[in-house]
């Protein structure tokens, strides 16, 4: 199996400390280690090597962040971005074709390695037998900044059958689907074998399948660094995986995995997971308080003295100072810059 990693994202949820050039997955937000850092050592004893699809602006700091791990990289270095459907591809079309990908992104946060390991091992199973396979996480909450996927029967099952994937609901949809059962956190991580993978494109989406076969012969290779033609990627479609294949296909098979799992999508994604101290605000050694609480604090180098507040996200980095309210931190990337 090879371990394909999505190092693409730009993380405008979380400006102003991530940004296109150094984005939230190679931040060294927890333990000293970057999301990207973490997503290798999880993977480290699962593959054979690995394929990181990165962009031209973001490969200096990607590579860099490789060098720690006695493993064989190879970069796919995109042009621009044409969507998660084209980079997969070209993951697909550098593999052999019956190679196993586990198709992971590079800026999730995730706990419980060992049953991590478990539900890739049972992807495994079914992408053996030529089948693709998405990872669904049992849902906690009615979570309205996520996709869903409908499965055919209940969440226990070690493998089930797609019925249709859902686009992010409102709350009433949400609370709808937890009360239903059968609804899973879509977590955007894949498992197949390189040919099937591209027969479905080619049957589903087969403008992108011949633009990024021309786009991937095309190549040019120095070592382990695949680069390839702009002016070839930007007639490249672009298409997210799940409607260019996984909503069209009748081949669609879903892990239910119980591993605790965060995309860090957001501020409030972030407050859940860092340390807090006894008033719940997020640890951080610049920060001095008075009776405030609930707070995510952000420091960079100055010291953040809060009083009589609660319930606010206070960021400051180098060249900018983010506040707001927490529970409406999606609402970042509506601001103008």
């Amino acid at each position: 199996m090879k371990t394909v990693i999505m190092c693409g994202g730009a993380g405008t949820r979380l400006w102003p400390i991530s940004k296109e050039e150094n984005p939230k997955q190679f931040l060294k937000i927890f333990e000293n280690e970057s999301l990207f850092e973490k997503t290798i050592k999880r993977n480290l004893d699962l593959c054979d090597e690995f394929i990181i699809v990165v962009n031209e602006k973001q490969f200096p700091i990607c590579k860099e962040q490789t060098l720690n791990f006695d493993k064989k990289f190879n970069f796919l270095i995109e042009p621009m971005a044409r969507n998660t459907a084209p980079a997969i591809s070209l993951a697909a079309l550098f593999a052999n074709e019956d190679d196993n990908l586990l198709v992971v992104p590079s800026d999730h946060l995730i706990f419980d390695n060992d049953i991590y390991k478990e539900s890739v091992s049972m992807a495994l199973e079914a992408s053996n037998q030529d089948r693709l396979v998405t990872f669904g996480i049992k849902p906690t909450y009615p979570e309205t900044g996520f996709g869903y996927i409908e499965t055919e029967h209940g969440l226990e099952l070690a493998q089930g059958k797609v019925v249709s994937f859902k686009e992010k609901p409102d709350l009433q949809t949400a609370t709808g689907y937890l009360e239903k059962g059968n609804f899973l956190w879509n977590s955007g991580m894949f498992c197949f074998k390189a040919k099937a993978y591209l027969k479905e494109l080619k049957e589903h989406s087969s403008e992108i399948y011949e633009a990024i076969q021309t786009t991937f012969t095309n190549n040019t290779q120095n070592e382990n660094v695949i680069s390839f033609d702009k002016s070839l990627m930007e007639k490249v479609p672009s298409d997210s995986i799940d409607y260019a294949v996984m909503e069209r296909s009748l081949n669609v098979s879903v892990i239910p995995s119980h591993f605790r799992w965060s995309d860090l999508g957001s501020y409030d994604s972030l407050y859940d997971e860092l340390e807090k101290d006894e008033n719940k605000n997020t640890k951080d050694k610049n920060l001095t308080q008075y009776n405030s609480k609930n707070n995510l604090v952000i420091s960079n180098n100055k010291k953040i003295a809060l009083f009589d507040i609660e319930d606010l996200i206070i960021v400051d980095s180098e060249d900018a100072i983010l506040i707001g309210k927490r529970g409406s931190s999606q609402n970042v990337k509506k601001i103008p810059r």
